[in-house]
């Protein structure tokens, strides 16, 4: 229905055109309705609108425009027709719509055609045949020439367009995905793969602020030529904005090019948000000619576009850290602990494996805090905490469970495993001179004190001594305190504990 009423119109507007410019209604009307039903023709074919090359097709359309353009000009004046300009029409729809070559071979076809259109209406009554020939067999093919660079220059400008367009879409999609990621190695790994997606480097990878502030660590790295030696830290204050080309020596120098010793070119970009620097992006590319300045402007752009989302995951970082660990020891704190007790012992009960957990008390705390102060005191559980992850093991989770008791959970671990554990805290704790916070004068001038404490532990394990975790705690909480009635320092088993209170 849209072509119909389209046709309609301009056969309309081109009956009226010929009419106005003095036609006669016999010879116009059924030119108007021959270039109606064309345009409807070619509207439903879709001939005007650009498609595969089709020079039967595109010369068959161009010679019936031009044929139904040079009567509607016969029939309005000829050569004095008011409307003489529209012979222009079909050089530009040939041009533009189809490309220079048939623009040109249409400008001469219409210069022919002019020139017939002249010779059967006479001489010009103000100038000879000669001069409108001449300024037709130049000025078709001139335009036809202007008309086939302006449309090079705009599909130039199309094609320019369209690659912004699909690099402003990727980095939306990978904004969009950013936004969505739950964690920092998420977040990483999305800013690893839209580098690879715009770059085809050597390595990729993300250096991000140690907790001091005072060094860039490595986090997050990929390559496409498989393991590559980076670099694992550097100073802060060599990150700056830095794309070089390593194939000269002296450049070799530099702290940032030896990131990648392989690279023949490297830019360093920054992850910066309105609170200071994040980290570094890192591209290594294996040839000098890797990084263009559309590469760079792209992969500046996923760098600022990285930055918020990646800042965003770092502050909830954070804020887990704040919520899920104990400020003073660095341990887990008891809600943390809560957690991992109830999903360690899920797991055991669902692959029928041991699980232990063992408790320790130091021996004495209030005493100590009292004769030495609570700022020792606070020393004295910061430095315990540090004694106690060096002597687990790693898939051991040590916590503070509250004052100056801490808890350890054990996964894959037996009765016999758990004691050997313990007995090793025990050891450790009781071997370790722990400095005091105080400085205090002596004989021999200002010297750190220090003090030895000692613990008392007990523990229990999953599925001998208990089936969830309130009785779990509650078991290795009474071995706990028959190892204080033991007399303290000491390392005792729910199951040794039953044993003994038994007898």
């Amino acid at each position: 229905m849209p072509e119909r009423f389209s046709a309609l119109a301009f056969a309309a507007l081109t009956g009226s055109a010929g009419l106005a410019a003095g036609g006669a209604l016999l010879p116009i009307l059924p030119l108007a309705c021959a270039v109606g039903g064309g345009f409807f023709l070619a509207e439903r074919r879709g001939w005007l609108r650009p498609s595969e090359p089709s020079p039967w097709r595109d010369g068959a359309v161009t010679a019936a425009f031009s044929l139904l353009v040079v009567l509607f000009a016969a029939a309005t004046g000829g050569p004095d027709s008011p409307l003489l300009c529209v012979l222009t029409l079909p050089i530009l729809l040939a041009t533009l719509c189809y490309g220079m070559r048939l623009g040109l071979w249409t400008s001469l076809g219409m210069a022919a055609a002019c020139a017939a259109l002249f010779l059967a209406h006479g001489t010009h009554p103000r100038v000879t045949l000669l001069g409108p020939a001449l300024v037709v067999a130049f000025s078709y093919p001139v335009m036809a020439i202007f008309a086939g660079v302006l449309r090079g220059q705009m599909e130039t400008r199309l094609q320019i367009l369209d690659t912004e367009k699909q690099d402003i879409t990727a980095l939306l999609d990978m904004s969009q995905m950013m936004e969505s990621a739950i964690d920092l190695d998420m977040t990483l790994n999305l800013i690893l793969l839209n580098v690879q997606q715009h770059c085809e480097c050597r390595v990729c990878a993300v250096y991000l602020k140690s907790a001091d502030g005072r060094t860039l660590e490595l986090r997050a790295a990929s390559g496409q030529r498989g393991k590559v030696s980076l670099l694992p830290a550097f100073p802060v204050d060599e990150a700056r904005r830095e794309i070089r080309d390593l194939t000269d020596p002296p450049q070799a120098a530099l702290i940032l090019a030896n990131i990648d010793p392989g690279a023949a070119a490297f830019a360093c970009l920054p992850l910066a948000s309105v609170e200071g620097l994040l980290g570094m992006l890192y591209i290594g590319c294996s040839e000098a000619s890797g990084l263009t300045s559309e590469t760079v402007q792209r992969l500046e752009q996923i760098a600022a576009y990285s930055a918020f989302p990646l800042q965003r995951v770092l502050l909830q970082q954070d804020f887990r850290t704040l919520a899920y660990s104990d400020p003073m020891t660095g341990l887990d704190n008891f809600r943390q602990f809560e957690e991992t007790l109830a999903d360690e012992l899920a797991r055991a009960e669902r692959y029928d494996r041991p699980l232990s957990l063992i408790l320790l008390d130091i021996d004495h705390f209030k005493t100590f805090n009292d004769t030495l102060g609570h700022p020792a005191g606070d020393a004295l559980l910061g430095q315990l905490g540090i004694v106690l992850r060096n002597c687990l093991r790693n898939v051991d989770r040590p916590a503070r469970y509250g004052g100056e008791e801490f808890v350890v959970i054990c996964p894959e671990t037996g009765e016999r495993e758990a004691y050997l554990i313990a007995e090793r805290i025990r050891r450790s704790i009781e071997e370790t001179a722990f400095a005091l916070l105080e400085k205090k004068s002596s004989d021999s001038g200002l010297a750190e004190d220090t003090t030895r404490v000692t613990v008392s532990v007990g523990c229990a394990t999953f599925p001998g001594d208990a089936r969830t975790t309130r009785e779990l705690v509650k078991r290795a909480d009474l071995a706990l305190y028959d190892a204080k009635a033991a007399g303290r320092n000491t390392v005792r088993a729910y199951e040794e504990s039953v044993s003994c209170a038994a007898v």
